[in-house]
Parts: structure tokens; C-alpha cells; sequence
């Protein structure tokens, strides 16, 4: 039973414990504030360390007793230091449990009169003072340990608190989340106590915190998520905004290190963080609606040299593509005919095959330029010189363009470096073993995984964390020339109401981490990853239902893990290894198919190893 669903009806007054009851600092642990401020330059190098060891020989001086912040601050090794630093550091961290605020609230408004009681080295009037400056408002009473030498938890506290406010221990309940010093020691003093239950945990997928970085962000998390009703909106407020937001961090370093630079991210798998990077404080950034698909007819106009082949070969989308499905996605009009090919053909784009003229693939592309080049290709003329006015307005030739992609191999930074005559260096989330295939080492950065191809568990997610950090609007299909200048052409699109959330909830984040003490701080590649990996590969069924009906699309239009009732495969075994082989998240498919806490992920790694061993 909830604590705000326990007030004695006869109880004339409600008390309270202060931290970790009230109210929460956003750090781990109540030294880190001290690390904190040292890390702030609100304190000198090493004050972190001798803060520590200043209140233990203070407690080594008066056994027995709370001692107070004066007391620790008269300590040799703090000499000259003002407590105030301290006070303020606190007051910057701390923030109020909204559960327990509308309890105090709900007491006053029951005519009860209520009381703050801590065992605490603050004097009084600072705690009053937190507590006020976190909306709790007038206080009947601040009774604090360091003001009269006793503690909670020897009961003598919880009874000069009652003496001095003039109540019998039945008058009075009790909220702490202690249950030696607050439970025990109210039941020392004959007060009844009721137990809180503190911070909510944090979703399960959220890894154990090992850096100093991830244990204040876990913290800080953990004191505002449950404030969250909604679960997309958590999930991307616990998941994907903490990867925004530490992706956005090393963009904004990346282009410190070289001055003079720009970030131009590509639609529109980068929308949420460029974001991120504006809350973050970027200025000179860029946003290029550009797609494989829209930039295909210019790319179609190079002279078809070898290179520029395998080129287009690496935009066409990795399916199995038919001949008129080529052609449209090249820009001819629809029912446009290939001389010497029948529309049906098929041709396997899913392994990246190689593309030279004597390929079957390599003709078929030679023939598609030609083709372009007379009056058919009228319309895909039309639309590559649409797609050049509009790069144009970007200046991408300009030095120090750095372009910012979701990545893999590199291939949409080959089209603009094709398209604009000019080197571009390519900063990307992730890549795969092509990336340093087909750009020299020095031309793109990664920031996961130290820049080593991505492992199986990212790829088998990767279309999920696309999805859910794209821009929601239609893809790019092209351009159009209008008064203005040449415009994006995109399909039109309803993103479901669950996207929208998960969204929200990133970008909730993104702002109140940048107003937060903890601004300029982000996560290391590997914990910025890990939780969204966590999901992936261990999936509760709330984000198997929501992320596997969402619709992803690359070349053709697919729902991420959308398997049959379990029935149907029964009477149609042969649709089950159909869809399974269908679905790109399928430890997603697996979850919603069988329903049971199962390690899904496991008999994915078999089913992967020993197709790839075949």
C-alpha cells in the first residue's frame, strides 16, 4: 500500500525524514556532491577526498553525538574553505519526491500539522531552506541531529522533537525509508513510523552503473522517470535520450577539434540529435533532407566509370529488387520500360553484391544510364537538377563539413562527395566492416564500439533505433523547384501516437539535462549503448508489442517483428519460417510469438551461427 494511502485518522501531526524520504540528490551516493563540486571547480583539487576524511576525524572527536558542518569545516585539512559551497551544492542537487510531496500536501490539507526530523550534519535553517527550495513550502517544525547532539536512531531525537512541539507519541505518524534509524528509532520513542519506499528502481535494462558519469546520470534518472506515466515516453527518456544526448556530446567534440568546422546531419535519421546537439549548444549545424532514393537520379547522371557503378549499385537498397522497381527508384515514370529486360527480373541486392561492367548487375545499371539519357529518362533529368540546386544551398564544398549519419558503409557520404566534387568526413553512430572499405581511415569517426564494425546484437536492433530517432515524416522521395528554391518532396506519413512518445520522452530529456547540474557530462559510448541493446536482446513485452509493429521501410515497406497467432502457424507451418526469415528484429518476433521468459536472444545467436556456418 502506497504511504500517501496510511494516515491514522486520530494523528494531530505527519513527520517526516528529509533525504532520501523528501527529497534526492541527483548523485549516488551523498559523498559524490563532494566530487561533484571538486568536479565543478567549486572546490579546490582534492577537496573531494579531505571533505571525506574531515568528517570522519570530526566524528572521531565527538562519539556518541551528530556533529555539525562547522565542526567539519573547522578541520585542518578544510581550512580557509566556506561551508556556504557546500550548502549551495546541495541545494543545486536536490529534488523533491513528488510522491511525498503530495503527501505533506495532503496532510496540511487534513489540518495536520507537519514536521521535518533528520539525522543530519546541515544546520536547520540550510535544510529548511532545501526543503523550500524545492516546493515543500512552510514547515511546523525543522528538528535536526547536528542542532541538539542526538540522532534518530537511538529514539532520542524523535523525543525532543516531541517535547519540544508539545505531542504524545500517538499523535504523531512517522515517513522515513530508513528502517534502522527510522522505523526503529520512532518505535524507540513509542511513534508509530510508516515506511517509504524511496526511489523507484530503474528499468531492468538499464545496466549497473561502474563510472562516476553513469552512476549520476542512473541517479538522476532514477529521481524523475517514475514521474513519467507513460511507458514509450520513459523508455525514451531512460533509453534513447541518454544516447542522444552522449552522441550529441562527442559530435560537439568532434567539431571543437577542428575549427572552423560545421555539423551537417542527414534526414532523417538524425533529427532527434540534432536536437540534442541545440539543446547541447551547437549553433553551426545543418540539416540535409536527403535520401539514397532522392539523390539516385543526379548520381545516375556521373559518367558510369567503374567506381561510379559500384557506386550506384551500393544506393539501390539492399532487397530483392526487380527491374521496374529499379527503374522507379531511379526516377523513371512508372510503367517505363527497360529495352532488353523484362520488368519482372529479379536481382539480389541483400549481400551487397559486387558491381563491375561485366556483371550481370553492372549491365543492368549501364543500361538504366543510357536510358536516362534520352527521352525516357526526362523526368529523372528533371529531378537530378533539382537535387543539385538543392545541395547547392548547403555549400558543402566549403572545408570542415563534417556529415552526421546513423552509418554503416559510408555510402551516402560517397553520393555527396560524388555529387558535390569534394572531400567530406564522415562522423557516424555506428558502421559496419565497409566503412573503411570504401572511405580512407582518415575521411569518418565512430562513435560506438572503439569504430570496430558493430556487433550481431546492434545490426539485429538497428532498424528499431533508426526508426525511433528518425525525424517522424515521410522519406525523401525528391525534390521540386518552387519560387523559394528547390524543396523536399517526402510521402506522406501518420507516425503511430507510440513513436511520438518515445520521442517526447528523449526530448524531455535532452532539456532537462541541459539544465541540470549535470550539464557538459555525457556517457561513454559503451554505457550510452548498452540499455538499448538490453532491450533489444532481452525485449519485456510492452516494447515487443509497440517497436515490432512499427513499419520500417528500405526499398520495400515491412513491420519489425510482427509474427501470426500461434494457431495459424500451426495450420500453416510453412508461414512461420517465411515470416521469421521476414522479420528484422527477430528476438522481438520470437517474445510476442511465444509470450514466455525465454532467452530468446540465445536461440537467435544458434539460429545466426549455424546459417552463417552453412
Amino acid at each position: 500500500m502506497p504511504p500517501q494511502d496510511k494516515l491514522p485518522g486520530r494523528c494531530k501531526a505527519a513527520a517526516f525524514d528529509v533525504f532520501d524520504t523528501l527529497l534526492h540528490r541527483d548523485v549516488a551516493a551523498p559523498a559524490d556532491v563532494f566530487a561533484w563540486m571538486e568536479a565543478r571547480g567549486h572546490a579546490p583539487a582534492g577537496f573531494a577526498q579531505n571533505r571525506r576524511q574531515a568528517e570522519a576525524e570530526a566524528r572521531a572527536a565527538a562519539p556518541g553525538r551528530e556533529v555539525t558542518l562547522a565542526e567539519i569545516y573547522a578541520r585542518p585539512r578544510l581550512a580557509g574553505l566556506d561551508p556556504a559551497a557546500e550548502i549551495a551544492a546541495e541545494r543545486a542537487l536536490c529534488v523533491a519526491d513528488r510522491r511525498m510531496l503530495a503527501l505533506v500536501e495532503r496532510c496540511r490539507a487534513a489540518g495536520m500539522a507537519v514536521y521535518a526530523v533528520s539525522d543530519m550534519y546541515l544546520p536547520a535553517d540550510a535544510v529548511r531552506a532545501l526543503l523550500d527550495g524545492c516546493g515543500f513550502g512552510r514547515w511546523d517544525g525543522v528538528f535536526v541531529s547536528s542542532e541538539y547532539g542526538v540522532q534518530k536512531r537511538s529514539g532520542r531525537l524523535f523525543r525532543v522533537f516531541l517535547q519540544s512541539a508539545g505531542l504524545r507519541p500517538r499523535d504523531v505518524v512517522f515517513f522515513g525509508d530508513d528502517r534502522r534509524a527510522d522505523s526503529l528509532g520512532a518505535a524507540l520513542a513509542g511513534v508509530h513510523c510508516v515506511h517509504t519506499p524511496g526511489r523507484p528502481p530503474l528499468p531492468a535494462y538499464l545496466p549497473d552503473p561502474e563510472t562516476p558519469e553513469q552512476k549520476a546520470m542512473y541517479a538522476w534518472l532514477a529521481n524523475r522517470a517514475p514521474d513519467i506515466r507513460d511507458g514509450q515516453e520513459r523508455f525514451g527518456f531512460t533509453v534513447l535520450g541518454p544516447l542522444a544526448v552522449s552522441f550529441a556530446a562527442w559530435l560537439q567534440a568532434q567539431a571543437a577539434a577542428r575549427p572552423g568546422s560545421r555539423l551537417v546531419l542527414l534526414a532523417r535519421d538524425m533529427a532527434l540529435v540534432r536536437e540534442a546537439c541545440r539543446l547541447d549548444g551547437a549553433r553551426d549545424t545543418a540539416y540535409l533532407r536527403v535520401s539514397r532514393k532522392s539523390l539516385c537520379p543526379a548520381l545516375l547522371m556521373r559518367p558510369m566509370t567503374p567506381q561510379a557503378l559500384e557506386l550506384l549499385a551500393a544506393t539501390l537498397p539492399g532487397q530483392l529488387l526487380r527491374v521496374d522497381e529499379i527503374l522507379a527508384f531511379c526516377g523513371f515514370a512508372p510503367g517505363t520500360r527497360l529495352p532488353g529486360y523484362d520488368p519482372g527480373l529479379t536481382f539480389d541486392l541483400r549481400r551487397h553484391p559486387a558491381c563491375t561492367p561485366e556483371s550481370a548487375l553492372g549491365k543492368l545499371l549501364c543500361a538504366v544510364s543510357a536510358l536516362s539519357r534520352g527521352p525516357a529518362g526526362e523526368p529523372v533529368r528533371c529531378q537530378a537538377a533539382a537535387a543539385r540546386a538543392y545541395l547547392s544551398q548547403f555549400g558543402l564544398e566549403r572545408p570542415g563539413t563534417l556529415v552526421v549519419d546513423l552509418g554503416s558503409g559510408g555510402t551516402t557520404q560517397r553520393i555527396l562527395q560524388e555529387l558535390c566534387g569534394c572531400a567530406l568526413h564522415g562522423l557516424y553512430l555506428a558502421c559496419d566492416g565497409r566503412l573503411y572499405q570504401n572511405l580512407p581511415r582518415d575521411a569518418a569517426d565512430v562513435f560506438l564500439f572503439g569504430g570496430q564494425p558493430a556487433p550481431l546484437w546492434y545490426w539485429m536492433a538497428q532498424p528499431i533505433l533508426e526508426y525511433l530517432i528518425s525525424e517522424p515524416v515521410g522519406a525523401t522521395t525528391g525534390y521540386r523547384m518552387t519560387p523559394q528554391g528547390p524543396a523536399p518532396v517526402q510521402e506522406d506519413a501518420s507516425p503511430p501516437a507510440e513513436l511520438l512518445a518515445v520521442q517526447r520522452g528523449a526530448l524531455r530529456f535532452a532539456r532537462e539535462w541541459a539544465a541540470s547540474p549535470h550539464r557538459g557530462t555525457a556517457l561513454a559510448p559503451d554505457a550510452a549503448i548498452a540499455p538499448f541493446l538490453n532491450m533489444a536482446r532481452r525485449p519485456r513485452m510492452e516494447q515487443a508489442a509497440c517497436f515490432g509493429d512499427f513499419v520500417f521501410e528500405d526499398g520495400v515497406r515491412f513491420r519489425l517483428a510482427a509474427p501470426r497467432t500461434a494457431g495459424e502457424y500451426l495450420r500453416r507451418p510453412a508461414a512461420l519460417a517465411k515470416d521469421f526469415s521476414a522479420a528484422r528484429w527477430k528476438v522481438g518476433f520470437l517474445k510476442r510469438l511465444f509470450r514466455l521468459p525465454l532467452p530468446y536472444d540465445g536461440f537467435y545467436a544458434l539460429l545466426k551461427h549455424l546459417r552463417d556456418r552453412d
